[in-house]
C-alpha cells in the first residue's frame, strides 16, 4: 500500500455511519443544547391542525405547543388555571392540548367564536398518525353534539 496513513482512516470509515442517529438526535436541540420538552405526541415547538364534522358543519382551530406543563392527570400547552378561565370566560380563539400518560389519551380543546361555545377533539390512541377521535361541541358546559375529529401538526421543531 503505497499510503500507510489512511490505511486508519480506511479502517474507521464505516464506522462513521453508526454516528448518524446521534447527530439526527443532536440536531432536535433548541439554543441551549436540549432537546425540546415532549409529552406523548405533544413537543414545545409544534403547531396542530386540528379539524372536525360535527353537528352538520365544519370546525377547525389552530393548537400552538409554546410550552409543556404540570395540569392534573398530566401536561397541557396551558395551566390548569388559565385553561378554566379562558372556557368559563369564553374567550374566542383560546386553545389548549394536553396529554395524559395514565391513559394515554390527547385533548385538543378551543373556544368558539359564539359565545359560550367550545369544542374537544378528544384522541384515544396518541401514537396514530394523522390523530383521530371524537369531536365534542358544546354550549354552555352541555354537550350539543358529537362528531369525528382529526388532528395533524402542522410544525414540528
Amino acid at each position: 500500500m503505497r499510503f500507510p496513513a489512511l490505511l486508519p482512516l480506511a479502517l474507521t470509515l464505516p464506522l462513521l455511519g453508526a454516528c448518524a442517529p446521534l447527530s439526527a438526535m443532536l440536531a432536535d436541540r433548541n439554543a441551549n443544547g436540549a432537546a425540546p420538552r415532549r409529552v406523548g405526541p405533544l413537543t414545545v415547538g409544534q403547531t396542530w391542525t386540528v379539524s372536525g364534522l360535527v353537528d352538520g358543519r365544519a370546525v377547525t382551530s389552530t393548537v400552538n405547543i409554546r410550552d409543556l406543563v404540570n395540569v392534573p392527570n398530566g401536561s397541557g400547552s396551558v395551566n390548569a388555571r388559565d385553561q378554566i378561565t379562558a372556557f368559563e370566560e369564553s374567550r374566542p380563539g383560546f386553545s389548549v392540548a394536553d396529554f395524559m400518560p395514565d391513559t394515554r389519551v390527547a385533548r385538543f380543546r378551543w373556544v368558539g367564536e359564539s359565545d359560550g361555545v367550545s369544542y374537544t377533539c378528544r384522541v384515544t390512541n396518541a401514537a396514530a398518525s394523522p390523530l383521530r377521535g371524537v369531536l365534542t361541541y358544546e354550549r354552555s358546559g352541555k354537550v350539543i353534539a358529537n362528531g369525528t375529529c382529526e388532528a395533524l401538526t402542522s410544525q414540528t421543531p
